[in-house]
């Protein structure tokens, strides 16, 4: 006999009618009487009869529910007990993930979780975008996070998203694009770009949009350090495209930051993976914390 028969029987018994135990249960009426139907041939036995008010036990289901009842019963006290302790073991998260994001999400996001749960550790790796998707793609139980254009997500991963945040032009203030309220892309055309290394895909992202306005961007210096691409936008040394980050103004202050008036230009932060199913419980319970915490 199979145990989920035996657990689908139990159950069963809890309602008067087999339709309302198929509902209980998220099957269909056909095919919860199939495997009532399956038991009972195993056992050589009826364990229902139809009265006017729906199914009732028979004798021998009486007997079958007595000696069964205490047993499922057992099963999911201690299916419940070993989830609970084994929540509180040590764990470890590996997830890969872009330096800069937590600085869109909260600096102080992932020390809180790990304040509100001691018993996991959380293994943060930075790597570029496309390493990114090597790792996830490496294995069914790895994820990781990107930040890329809305429209990009699903190419290759399923994804959670997380938040979609506007991208700024950043100028010098004596730029005489920083008098502008808002501005185009194809603005851009004579402007030299600092620009993330080439393994993100913030390079794609550039070049569509240059290309979309008909011209090839001219990259002035790339680097993998946003702080550094900062520090020169800061020194006049060229323009970048980029969100808007916590204390910008501070640190830089004679750096002005523009709108642009295209809406899609925009960066979207996602979990991505192969299949949620997959991962394991402690990672999931990071990816809920910081989904309904952002």
């Amino acid at each position: 006999m199979e145990f989920k028969h035996i657990e689908y029987f139990i159950e069963t018994c809890a309602y008067p009618s087999m339709s309302q135990a198929a509902e209980a249960l998220f099957i269909s009426q056909q095919a919860l009487s199939k495997c009532m139907a399956n038991l009972e041939a195993e056992l050589g036995c009826k364990l229902f009869e139809r009265t006017a008010k729906g199914s009732a036990l028979t004798e021998e289901g009486r007997y079958f529910y007595e000696q069964f009842n205490p047993v499922v019963m057992n099963y999911r006290n201690t299916v419940s007990q070993t989830i609970a302790h084994l929540e509180h073991l040590p764990k470890k998260v590996s997830f890969a993930c872009a330096p800069f994001i937590f600085r869109s999400l909260g600096v102080g996001l992932l020390l809180s979780f790990q304040e509100e749960n001691p018993e996991i550790t959380l293994e943060r790796m930075e790597m570029s975008d496309k390493d990114v998707d090597d790792y996830v793609g490496a294995d069914e139980t790895h994820f990781g996070m990107l930040a890329i254009p809305e429209n990009r997500h699903g190419a290759r991963f399923d994804y959670i998203p997380v938040k979609t945040l506007p991208l700024y032009l950043l100028v010098h203030k004596d730029h005489p694009l920083a008098v502008q309220s808002a501005i185009d892309f194809a603005s851009l055309r004579d402007e030299g770009f600092l620009t993330l290394e080439k393994r993100s895909h913030y390079h794609s992202l550039i070049n569509e949009k240059a290309r979309d306005c008909g011209f090839q961007p001219r990259k002035a210096f790339a680097s993998s350090d946003v702080d550094q691409l900062c520090a020169l936008v800061n020194e006049g040394r060229g323009v970048f495209v980029a969100v808007d980050m916590p204390g910008l103004n501070t640190r830089y202050p004679d750096i002005r930051m523009i709108p642009f008036t295209d809406q899609t230009i925009n960066y979207s932060i996602a979990f991505v993976f192969q299949n949620y199913e997959k991962l394991d419980g402690a990672a999931k319970k990071l990816i809920e914390y910081v989904v309904d915490r952002v």
